[in-house]
């Protein structure tokens, strides 16, 4: 595959990924005019909640279906694929059991509130949720996009209409949230059943190989708490510091800062298998570069943009209702301090590929409780100096040291040549929007000069005639 191809399978996974994630984005308007800022932080962090059971969930072995799904081949290729979905479908089961069972234990610690009762749609969702992703990952190995953007476009469509049944016409609140998660992951995991039953072949279990999946697997599980762990303490922090209407009022921003993670995931659906492919071949580390280039520079630019227009976005009246509820606007200074967040997420994400030529992924746990640590310790200091703010501030630091962490372990065993002006241009720009420019003058001209400048000055003679071609 080449950076050409890279830039297609990004552009439609990443598309695919963006219409799963856009729930996050249009439902927010509906959240914040349906529900106050308490009832918005517990259902945030239902949520949070439900990000960290599915780490558990899979302990890594979604990534080793992909890896499986992408490196080998005919029969072998079924065997792997059926022990990992075997696997994950029983102990899926075992662990819903278990939250089921111990749902008046867990619900004011998950919820902040004690709604035992919240917790068994809690569990049925993370099951569903669990098990429907395989068979994506699935479409994503053998380069299925079509069907694959088939099932994300299914899983909006049906949520965001089952969430205005719920909430809106039927009034069901909090409830109703839950209820319309359970039906669409109900809809899509049955929508995507045939994929799996394809695909496995019972009699084809094999114990040394669900050793060997489990071996490669086990590494990423506590590497995927200490990412949960980044997503869920601060907001269970700032519950803690401040009460449960603050963490409502931050993770309203945070949302809508995520659509900077939605970047880096889906580019990284497509980057994943390119790297792997690729890794071995002769020229690798300068297409890695390049790659790094054009990356950084486009996630930097929408990033801005975001930063520059979320006031204006946050205000906009459709049907004479703003986009967000008018009592979570004062989130809007979060959205573009999260967007560096996750532009430095993008460029840990961009280094990945030393780790795994190398044969290094049991060091991918150490470098996110960098991380989580780094967030945790943040928080608790700029908590209760900034307020919320400080939660911000937090996520930046967290994936700095993410960043800092893996450039060091692998820049002496896998360098590559980096155009350190090229990452650093959009660094500059997003720091320097946090002044709140406000006037729509300079904000045209920001958003105008940015890839003028990113052109002519951070690009290098090659990266330009690259990116020429790929225009082309």
């Amino acid at each position: 595959m080449s950076i050409k191809g890279l830039g297609k399978q990004s552009l439609v996974y990443g598309l695919g990924h963006i219409l799963a994630r856009l729930i996050t984005f249009l439902l927010l308007p509906l959240y914040t005019h349906s529900f106050t800022q308490e009832e918005y932080g517990a259902l945030s962090l239902a949520y949070a909640f439900m990000g960290f059971a599915l780490i558990l969930y899979r302990y890594g072995m979604d990534t080793a279906l992909m890896k499986f799904s992408v490196q080998t081949s005919g029969m072998e290729r079924t065997k792997h694929i059926t022990v990992i979905l075997v696997s994950q479908i029983t102990t899926g089961a075992i662990f819903t059991l278990c939250l089921y069972l111990s749902r008046n234990y867990l619900a004011y610690l998950v919820l902040g509130i004690n709604r035992p009762d919240w917790m068994i749609y809690v569990s049925a969702i993370i099951f569903l949720d669990s098990l429907w992703n395989l068979p994506l990952l699935i479409l994503r190995s053998e380069e299925k996009a079509v069907p694959f953007i088939v099932f994300s476009l299914l899983n909006v469509i049906t949520t965001m209409v089952l969430n205005i049944l719920f909430v809106v016409h039927w009034g069901s609140g909090i409830e109703g949230v839950f209820k319309a998660n359970i039906i669409a992951s109900a809809i899509v995991f049955l929508s995507t059943t045939p994929i799996i039953i394809r695909r496995i072949k019972l009699k084809m279990l094999d114990k040394v190989i669900f050793m060997k999946v489990l071996q490669f697997a086990i590494p990423f599980l506590p590497a995927g708490i200490f990412t949960m762990v980044m997503e869920l303490s601060d907001r269970y922090l700032l519950e803690w510091f401040l009460g449960i209407a603050d963490v409502g009022l931050y993770s309203a921003g945070k949302k809508m800062g995520m659509l900077g993670l939605t970047v880096v995931m889906g580019f990284n659906m497509g980057w994943t298998p390119y790297f792997l492919k690729r890794g071995q071949e002769k020229g690798a580390k300068i297409e890695f570069a390049k790659v790094a280039t054009l990356f950084s520079g486009i996630m930097g630019y929408i990033s801005m943009l975001v930063s520059i227009w979320v006031g204006e976005i946050m205000q906009l009246s459709i049907f004479g209702q703003t986009l967000i509820g008018s009592e979570f606007w004062n989130c809007e200074s979060v959205v573009s301090v999260i967007l560096i967040g996750y532009f430095f997420f993008g460029t840990y994400v961009i280094q990945l590929p030393g780790v795994y030529m190398k044969e290094i992924t049991n060091w991918v746990p150490i470098f996110r409780i960098t991380g989580a640590l780094t967030l945790i310790l943040s928080c608790i200091w700029l908590i209760p100096i900034f307020g919320f703010m400080g939660a911000a501030y937090s996520v930046v630091f967290a994936f700095l040291a993410m960043n800092l962490s893996i450039y060091f372990k692998t820049y002496r065993i896998y360098r590559v040549p980096y155009n350190w002006r090229a990452i650093l241009f959009p660094i500059i720009f997003l720091v320097g929007v946090q002044l709140n420019i406000g006037d729509l003058l300079p904000e045209l001209w920001l958003t105008i000069i940015y890839p003028l400048l990113w052109f002519f000055l951070a690009l290098t003679k090659d990266e330009k005639q690259d990116l020429i071609r790929l225009v082309r």
